[in-house]
Protein backbone atom coordinates (compact mmCIF):
# COMPACT_ATOMS: atom_id res chain seq x y z
CA UNK A 1 0.00 0.00 0.00
CA UNK A 2 1.69 3.55 -0.94
CA UNK A 3 2.37 5.27 2.03
CA UNK A 4 3.58 8.83 2.48
CA UNK A 5 5.53 9.82 5.26
CA UNK A 6 5.09 13.06 6.73
CA UNK A 7 8.49 14.50 5.57
CA UNK A 8 7.73 13.43 2.32
CA UNK A 9 4.59 14.96 2.33
CA UNK A 10 5.11 18.24 3.83
CA UNK A 11 8.36 18.13 0.72
CA UNK A 12 5.50 17.07 -2.10
CA UNK A 13 3.32 20.66 -0.44
CA UNK A 14 6.37 22.73 -0.45
CA UNK A 15 7.63 21.83 -4.18
CA UNK A 16 4.07 21.36 -6.00
CA UNK A 17 3.75 23.77 -9.02
CA UNK A 18 0.27 25.15 -8.07
CA UNK A 19 0.65 28.22 -9.30
CA UNK A 20 -3.03 29.99 -9.96
CA UNK A 21 -5.15 29.60 -12.75
CA UNK A 22 -5.35 32.66 -15.43
CA UNK A 23 -8.04 34.63 -14.72
CA UNK A 24 -11.46 33.72 -15.31
CA UNK A 25 -14.66 32.29 -13.22
CA UNK A 26 -13.71 29.52 -11.21
CA UNK A 27 -17.19 28.43 -10.79
CA UNK A 28 -18.01 28.66 -14.62
CA UNK A 29 -18.05 24.76 -16.43
CA UNK A 30 -14.95 23.50 -17.54
CA UNK A 31 -17.16 20.39 -19.13
CA UNK A 32 -20.66 18.80 -18.95
CA UNK A 33 -20.84 15.00 -18.17
CA UNK A 34 -24.08 14.07 -19.07
CA UNK A 35 -25.60 16.99 -17.99
CA UNK A 36 -23.25 17.69 -15.03
CA UNK A 37 -21.09 20.17 -14.68
CA UNK A 38 -17.63 20.20 -13.92
CA UNK A 39 -16.26 23.82 -12.78
CA UNK A 40 -12.84 25.20 -13.42
CA UNK A 41 -12.36 25.12 -9.24
CA UNK A 42 -12.92 21.58 -9.50
CA UNK A 43 -10.33 21.02 -12.02
CA UNK A 44 -7.70 23.42 -10.34
CA UNK A 45 -8.75 21.61 -7.42
CA UNK A 46 -8.15 17.92 -8.42
CA UNK A 47 -4.65 19.13 -10.24
CA UNK A 48 -3.55 20.53 -7.47
CA UNK A 49 -4.46 17.30 -5.02
CA UNK A 50 -2.55 14.64 -8.03
CA UNK A 51 0.31 17.01 -7.87
CA UNK A 52 0.72 16.47 -4.20
CA UNK A 53 0.10 12.85 -4.41
CA UNK A 54 2.92 12.89 -7.13
CA UNK A 55 0.32 11.38 -9.81
CA UNK A 56 2.91 10.31 -12.91
CA UNK A 57 2.15 12.22 -16.32
CA UNK A 58 0.02 15.63 -17.04
CA UNK A 59 -1.58 16.64 -14.07
CA UNK A 60 -3.71 18.56 -16.11
CA UNK A 61 -5.03 16.28 -18.26
CA UNK A 62 -5.25 13.26 -15.53
CA UNK A 63 -7.67 15.91 -13.47
CA UNK A 64 -9.74 16.20 -16.04
CA UNK A 65 -10.16 12.85 -17.27
CA UNK A 66 -10.63 11.56 -13.64
CA UNK A 67 -13.40 14.19 -12.66
CA UNK A 68 -15.29 12.73 -15.75
CA UNK A 69 -14.81 9.38 -14.68
CA UNK A 70 -15.73 10.52 -11.15
CA UNK A 71 -19.42 11.64 -12.74
CA UNK A 72 -19.80 8.56 -14.94
CA UNK A 73 -19.01 6.49 -11.96
CA UNK A 74 -21.29 8.74 -9.52
CA UNK A 75 -24.15 8.40 -12.22
CA UNK A 76 -23.56 4.77 -11.93
CA UNK A 77 -23.97 4.26 -8.59
CA UNK A 78 -27.23 6.57 -8.27
CA UNK A 79 -28.61 4.72 -11.17
CA UNK A 80 -27.70 1.55 -8.76
CA UNK A 81 -29.52 3.14 -5.44
CA UNK A 82 -25.53 3.23 -3.94
CA UNK A 83 -25.20 5.72 -1.13
CA UNK A 84 -22.02 6.30 0.99
CA UNK A 85 -22.89 6.78 4.79
CA UNK A 86 -21.38 9.10 6.57
CA UNK A 87 -19.24 6.62 8.93
CA UNK A 88 -18.12 4.76 5.84
CA UNK A 89 -16.98 8.27 4.39
CA UNK A 90 -14.97 8.62 7.45
CA UNK A 91 -13.75 5.36 7.76
CA UNK A 92 -12.45 5.98 3.61
CA UNK A 93 -10.89 9.38 4.22
CA UNK A 94 -9.12 7.95 7.59
CA UNK A 95 -7.61 5.10 5.86
CA UNK A 96 -6.31 7.53 3.13
CA UNK A 97 -5.05 9.67 5.37
CA UNK A 98 -3.43 6.91 7.36
CA UNK A 99 -1.37 6.17 4.57
CA UNK A 100 0.76 9.43 5.01
CA UNK A 101 0.71 8.50 8.85
CA UNK A 102 -2.13 11.07 9.70
CA UNK A 103 -5.13 11.01 10.79
CA UNK A 104 -7.94 12.91 8.98
CA UNK A 105 -7.43 15.95 10.29
CA UNK A 106 -3.67 16.05 9.78
CA UNK A 107 -4.29 15.29 6.54
CA UNK A 108 -6.97 17.82 5.71
CA UNK A 109 -4.71 20.29 7.32
CA UNK A 110 -1.47 19.58 5.47
CA UNK A 111 -3.93 19.57 1.92
CA UNK A 112 -5.29 23.47 2.96
CA UNK A 113 -1.48 24.22 3.31
CA UNK A 114 -1.25 23.55 -0.57
CA UNK A 115 -4.97 25.34 -1.15
CA UNK A 116 -6.52 22.27 -1.33
CA UNK A 117 -10.25 22.27 -0.16
CA UNK A 118 -11.60 19.75 1.80
CA UNK A 119 -14.34 18.88 -0.36
CA UNK A 120 -11.53 18.11 -2.87
CA UNK A 121 -10.56 15.31 -0.61
CA UNK A 122 -13.80 14.09 0.24
CA UNK A 123 -15.43 13.87 -2.93
CA UNK A 124 -12.40 11.88 -4.43
CA UNK A 125 -12.86 9.16 -1.77
CA UNK A 126 -16.11 8.86 -1.95
CA UNK A 127 -16.21 8.43 -5.80
CA UNK A 128 -14.15 5.61 -5.17
CA UNK A 129 -16.31 4.26 -2.76
CA UNK A 130 -19.06 4.19 -4.58
CA UNK A 131 -17.26 2.84 -7.73
CA UNK A 132 -16.13 -0.06 -5.09
CA UNK A 133 -20.09 -0.44 -4.11
CA UNK A 134 -20.79 -0.20 -7.92
CA UNK A 135 -18.37 -2.50 -9.54
CA UNK A 136 -18.90 -5.50 -6.56
CA UNK A 137 -22.72 -5.57 -6.81
CA UNK A 138 -22.53 -5.14 -11.06
CA UNK A 139 -20.26 -8.18 -11.30
CA UNK A 140 -19.52 -10.17 -8.34
CA UNK A 141 -22.00 -12.68 -8.95
CA UNK A 142 -19.42 -13.27 -12.58
CA UNK A 143 -16.58 -13.69 -10.91
CA UNK A 144 -17.04 -17.85 -9.75
CA UNK A 145 -12.85 -19.06 -8.64
CA UNK A 146 -13.10 -22.81 -8.73
CA UNK A 147 -10.57 -24.67 -6.70
CA UNK A 148 -9.80 -26.09 -10.06
CA UNK A 149 -8.20 -22.50 -11.02
CA UNK A 150 -6.62 -22.12 -7.19
CA UNK A 151 -5.18 -25.39 -8.04
CA UNK A 152 -3.84 -24.41 -11.90
CA UNK A 153 -2.24 -21.43 -9.99
CA UNK A 154 -0.35 -23.71 -7.50
CA UNK A 155 0.24 -26.43 -10.36
CA UNK A 156 1.94 -23.51 -11.93
CA UNK A 157 4.32 -22.62 -9.67
CA UNK A 158 5.50 -26.23 -9.69
CA UNK A 159 6.51 -26.68 -13.40
CA UNK A 160 9.21 -23.52 -13.04
CA UNK A 161 13.16 -24.56 -13.40
CA UNK A 162 15.92 -23.30 -11.06
CA UNK A 163 15.68 -19.51 -12.81
CA UNK A 164 16.63 -16.67 -10.90
CA UNK A 165 15.98 -13.15 -12.28
CA UNK A 166 17.27 -9.61 -11.95
CA UNK A 167 14.22 -7.05 -11.74
CA UNK A 168 13.83 -3.76 -11.12
CA UNK A 169 10.24 -2.57 -10.15
CA UNK A 170 8.43 1.14 -10.72
CA UNK A 171 5.63 1.28 -8.27
CA UNK A 172 2.73 3.38 -9.53
CA UNK A 173 0.14 5.25 -6.55
CA UNK A 174 -2.97 4.21 -8.06
CA UNK A 175 -5.37 5.84 -5.58
CA UNK A 176 -9.04 4.63 -5.26
CA UNK A 177 -10.89 6.15 -7.81
CA UNK A 178 -7.76 6.70 -9.45
CA UNK A 179 -7.21 3.47 -10.80
CA UNK A 180 -7.37 3.84 -14.68
CA UNK A 181 -5.67 7.13 -14.82
CA UNK A 182 -2.52 5.50 -12.98
CA UNK A 183 -2.91 2.43 -15.37
CA UNK A 184 -2.97 5.12 -18.28
CA UNK A 185 0.24 6.53 -17.17
CA UNK A 186 1.87 2.66 -16.51
CA UNK A 187 1.58 1.84 -20.19
CA UNK A 188 2.46 5.40 -21.37
CA UNK A 189 5.82 4.71 -19.02
CA UNK A 190 6.47 1.26 -20.58
CA UNK A 191 5.48 2.26 -24.30
CA UNK A 192 8.25 5.20 -23.57
CA UNK A 193 10.97 2.25 -22.12
CA UNK A 194 10.17 -0.09 -24.92
CA UNK A 195 11.29 3.21 -27.39
CA UNK A 196 14.60 3.51 -25.74
CA UNK A 197 13.91 5.64 -22.95
CA UNK A 198 15.32 4.72 -18.95
CA UNK A 199 13.43 2.76 -16.93
CA UNK A 200 15.28 3.82 -14.29
CA UNK A 201 14.89 7.41 -14.58
CA UNK A 202 11.13 7.06 -14.88
CA UNK A 203 11.21 4.74 -11.10
CA UNK A 204 13.53 7.72 -9.77
CA UNK A 205 11.22 10.25 -11.02
CA UNK A 206 8.00 8.46 -10.13
CA UNK A 207 7.61 4.89 -8.01
CA UNK A 208 6.30 4.86 -4.74
CA UNK A 209 8.84 2.29 -3.33
CA UNK A 210 11.58 2.56 -1.70
CA UNK A 211 13.42 0.66 -4.70
CA UNK A 212 13.23 4.21 -6.25
CA UNK A 213 16.49 5.70 -4.84
CA UNK A 214 18.44 2.50 -6.70
CA UNK A 215 16.60 3.21 -10.02
CA UNK A 216 13.56 0.35 -9.04
CA UNK A 217 16.35 -2.28 -9.37
CA UNK A 218 15.96 -5.26 -7.16
CA UNK A 219 18.07 -8.28 -6.42
CA UNK A 220 18.29 -11.67 -7.69
CA UNK A 221 15.13 -13.21 -7.17
CA UNK A 222 13.87 -17.47 -7.15
CA UNK A 223 11.34 -17.10 -9.92
CA UNK A 224 9.72 -19.77 -8.19
CA UNK A 225 9.25 -17.63 -4.86
CA UNK A 226 7.11 -15.14 -7.30
CA UNK A 227 3.13 -15.09 -7.87
CA UNK A 228 2.25 -18.07 -9.68
CA UNK A 229 0.70 -15.79 -12.16
CA UNK A 230 3.87 -13.64 -12.80
CA UNK A 231 6.05 -16.55 -13.42
CA UNK A 232 5.65 -16.94 -16.93
CA UNK A 233 5.42 -13.05 -17.59
CA UNK A 234 9.17 -12.77 -16.50
CA UNK A 235 9.90 -15.80 -18.83
CA UNK A 236 8.29 -14.07 -22.10
CA UNK A 237 11.02 -11.33 -21.79
CA UNK A 238 14.18 -10.74 -23.39
CA UNK A 239 16.52 -8.74 -20.79
CA UNK A 240 15.48 -5.05 -21.21
CA UNK A 241 12.04 -6.55 -21.68
CA UNK A 242 9.28 -4.75 -19.35
CA UNK A 243 5.80 -6.25 -18.51
CA UNK A 244 2.98 -4.54 -19.35
CA UNK A 245 1.23 -2.86 -16.22
CA UNK A 246 0.16 -5.10 -13.48
CA UNK A 247 -2.51 -4.03 -10.86
CA UNK A 248 -2.26 -4.70 -7.34
CA UNK A 249 -3.93 -3.35 -4.96
CA UNK A 250 -3.74 0.81 -4.41
CA UNK A 251 -0.73 0.45 -7.12
CA UNK A 252 0.04 -0.28 -10.67
CA UNK A 253 3.37 -2.17 -11.18
CA UNK A 254 5.57 -1.91 -14.01
CA UNK A 255 8.62 -4.56 -14.17
CA UNK A 256 11.78 -5.04 -16.10
CA UNK A 257 14.04 -7.97 -16.86
CA UNK A 258 17.66 -6.80 -16.58
CA UNK A 259 18.96 -10.33 -16.26
CA UNK A 260 17.98 -13.99 -16.12
CA UNK A 261 19.71 -16.83 -14.55
CA UNK A 262 18.96 -20.13 -16.03
CA UNK A 263 20.55 -23.09 -14.17
CA UNK A 264 19.35 -26.67 -14.05
CA UNK A 265 16.52 -27.57 -13.22
CA UNK A 266 15.03 -28.49 -9.79
CA UNK A 267 12.88 -31.21 -9.01
CA UNK A 268 9.80 -30.25 -6.73
CA UNK A 269 7.71 -32.31 -4.95
CA UNK A 270 4.68 -32.53 -6.11
CA UNK A 271 1.45 -34.01 -5.59
CA UNK A 272 -1.60 -35.42 -7.71
CA UNK A 273 -5.34 -35.52 -6.57
CA UNK A 274 -7.22 -38.52 -9.08
CA UNK A 275 -10.53 -40.16 -9.24
CA UNK A 276 -10.93 -44.00 -10.13
CA UNK A 277 -14.72 -44.90 -11.82
CA UNK A 278 -14.60 -48.30 -11.88
CA UNK A 279 -15.79 -50.03 -15.71
CA UNK A 280 -17.14 -53.04 -16.57
CA UNK A 281 -16.21 -53.10 -20.04
CA UNK A 282 -13.43 -50.99 -22.47
CA UNK A 283 -16.16 -49.29 -24.37
CA UNK A 284 -17.95 -47.76 -20.94
CA UNK A 285 -15.16 -45.43 -20.62
CA UNK A 286 -16.03 -43.60 -23.18
CA UNK A 287 -19.70 -43.75 -22.41
CA UNK A 288 -18.02 -42.20 -19.04
CA UNK A 289 -16.12 -39.46 -20.35
CA UNK A 290 -18.66 -37.65 -22.94
CA UNK A 291 -20.74 -37.64 -19.87
CA UNK A 292 -18.33 -35.50 -17.48
CA UNK A 293 -15.94 -32.47 -17.43
CA UNK A 294 -14.86 -32.28 -14.04
CA UNK A 295 -14.34 -35.18 -11.35
CA UNK A 296 -17.20 -33.89 -9.50
CA UNK A 297 -19.09 -34.76 -12.37
CA UNK A 298 -17.91 -38.46 -11.38
CA UNK A 299 -20.10 -38.82 -8.93
CA UNK A 300 -23.12 -38.33 -10.64
CA UNK A 301 -22.89 -40.88 -13.20
CA UNK A 302 -21.75 -43.42 -10.31
CA UNK A 303 -24.72 -43.26 -8.72
CA UNK A 304 -26.99 -43.60 -11.44
CA UNK A 305 -24.91 -46.81 -12.47
CA UNK A 306 -24.58 -47.89 -8.25
CA UNK A 307 -21.19 -47.95 -8.26
CA UNK A 308 -18.58 -45.72 -5.92
CA UNK A 309 -15.48 -43.00 -7.33
CA UNK A 310 -12.42 -43.86 -5.57
CA UNK A 311 -10.65 -40.21 -4.72
CA UNK A 312 -7.35 -39.48 -3.23
CA UNK A 313 -4.07 -37.54 -3.03
CA UNK A 314 -1.07 -38.83 -3.18
CA UNK A 315 2.56 -37.85 -3.54
CA UNK A 316 3.27 -38.36 -7.07
CA UNK A 317 6.44 -40.48 -6.54
CA UNK A 318 4.48 -43.03 -4.20
CA UNK A 319 1.91 -43.61 -7.18
CA UNK A 320 1.79 -46.93 -7.77
CA UNK A 321 2.99 -48.20 -10.68
CA UNK A 322 0.19 -49.29 -12.35
CA UNK A 323 -1.35 -46.02 -12.09
CA UNK A 324 1.96 -43.31 -12.70
CA UNK A 325 2.61 -43.53 -16.03
CA UNK A 326 -1.11 -42.78 -17.14
CA UNK A 327 -1.15 -40.35 -14.51
CA UNK A 328 1.86 -38.40 -15.24
CA UNK A 329 0.81 -37.65 -19.13
CA UNK A 330 -2.79 -36.55 -17.88
CA UNK A 331 -3.32 -33.17 -18.24
CA UNK A 332 -6.31 -31.72 -15.72
CA UNK A 333 -9.64 -33.15 -15.87
CA UNK A 334 -7.95 -35.59 -18.56
CA UNK A 335 -8.85 -39.51 -18.30
CA UNK A 336 -7.71 -42.61 -19.62
CA UNK A 337 -8.60 -46.34 -18.96
CA UNK A 338 -6.45 -48.38 -16.88
CA UNK A 339 -6.09 -52.09 -15.98
CA UNK A 340 -5.62 -52.48 -12.14
CA UNK A 341 -5.19 -56.32 -11.46
CA UNK A 342 -8.47 -57.69 -12.83
CA UNK A 343 -10.51 -54.76 -12.89
CA UNK A 344 -10.78 -51.63 -15.38
CA UNK A 345 -11.23 -48.11 -14.38
CA UNK A 346 -11.58 -44.93 -15.91
CA UNK A 347 -8.73 -42.49 -13.94
CA UNK A 348 -9.00 -38.74 -14.22
CA UNK A 349 -6.71 -36.62 -12.92
CA UNK A 350 -8.17 -33.60 -10.72
CA UNK A 351 -5.31 -31.11 -10.18
CA UNK A 352 -1.32 -31.56 -9.94
CA UNK A 353 0.18 -29.31 -7.54
CA UNK A 354 3.81 -28.27 -5.92
CA UNK A 355 3.98 -30.15 -2.18
CA UNK A 356 4.20 -26.65 -0.28
CA UNK A 357 6.64 -26.56 2.79
CA UNK A 358 4.03 -23.90 4.25
CA UNK A 359 0.57 -24.07 4.40
CA UNK A 360 -0.86 -22.77 1.30
CA UNK A 361 -3.29 -19.82 2.03
CA UNK A 362 -6.18 -20.85 -0.55
CA UNK A 363 -8.56 -18.15 0.05
CA UNK A 364 -5.62 -15.45 -0.38
CA UNK A 365 -4.99 -17.14 -4.39
CA UNK A 366 -8.47 -16.85 -4.08
CA UNK A 367 -9.05 -12.96 -3.09
CA UNK A 368 -6.05 -12.50 -5.70
CA UNK A 369 -7.85 -14.38 -8.81
CA UNK A 370 -11.01 -12.01 -8.03
CA UNK A 371 -9.47 -8.86 -7.52
CA UNK A 372 -7.77 -9.44 -10.98
CA UNK A 373 -11.12 -10.38 -13.06
CA UNK A 374 -13.42 -7.76 -11.12
CA UNK A 375 -10.78 -5.08 -12.19
CA UNK A 376 -10.47 -6.48 -15.64
CA UNK A 377 -14.64 -5.90 -15.69
CA UNK A 378 -14.44 -1.98 -14.12
CA UNK A 379 -11.73 -1.17 -16.75
CA UNK A 380 -14.33 -2.62 -19.75
CA UNK A 381 -17.22 -1.26 -17.83
CA UNK A 382 -15.52 2.50 -17.16
CA UNK A 383 -14.71 2.47 -20.96
CA UNK A 384 -18.10 1.65 -22.03
CA UNK A 385 -19.74 4.37 -19.35
CA UNK A 386 -17.32 6.89 -21.38
CA UNK A 387 -17.99 6.04 -24.82
CA UNK A 388 -21.56 6.34 -24.13
CA UNK A 389 -21.65 9.58 -22.00
CA UNK A 390 -22.57 13.24 -23.50
CA UNK A 391 -19.39 15.25 -22.67
CA UNK A 392 -19.18 18.56 -24.13
CA UNK A 393 -17.24 21.58 -23.71
CA UNK A 394 -19.75 24.97 -22.85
Amino acid sequence: MQRFTPLLLAALLGSASLQPAVAQNLFAPHAIVNGSAITNWELQQRERFLTVLRAPGDARRLAEDGLIEDRLKLDAGKQMGIEVSDEELADGMEEFAGRADMNTDQFVGQLAQAGIDETTFRDFVRSGIIWRHVVRDRFSQRVIISEADIDRALENASQSPNIRVLLSELILPAPPGQEQQALNAAEDIAARVTAGESFARFAEQYSASPSAQNGGALEWLPLADLPPGLQPVFLGLSPGGVTQPLQVPNAVALFQLRQLDESAPTARATEVDYALFPLATAADGAVVRGRVDSCNDLYTVARENGVAVQRQTQATASLPADLSGTIAGLDQYESAVVMRGASLSLVMLCARRAVQENAVDRDAIRNQLTNQQLSALADVYIKQLRDNAIIRQP
